[in-house]
């Protein structure tokens, strides 16, 4: 069985909205799809900001990417890296 992993999008308002709008709503939507241009509720202006991948997390388990000959490393935060087995 093959995932697809189906991008959410932020939606907020590009000017003064409505509750809805204002605070951020998210759509599911395929990348082929056009940006939403009006919010659903007060039809006022939005953009789209890119946000997750929905079933996304599962794909980059440890266990997966190494078994498609990946190597997963943690950043230790003094610019070096170490690597997780």
């Amino acid at each position: 069985m093959r995932i697809k992993a189906m991008p959410i999008y932020q939606y907020r308002t590009a000017a003064n909205g409505c509750d809805h709008c204002r605070a951020a709503f998210e759509v599911m939507q395929s990348i082929r799809d056009k940006p939403l241009a009006r919010c659903p509720v007060c039809r006022g202006p939005v953009k789209r900001i890119p946000s997750l991948c929905a079933g996304g997390a599962p794909l980059l388990s440890p266990s997966r990417l190494r078994d498609k000959g990946f190597t997963q490393l943690k950043n230790r935060g003094d610019g070096s890296f170490e690597k997780l087995t």
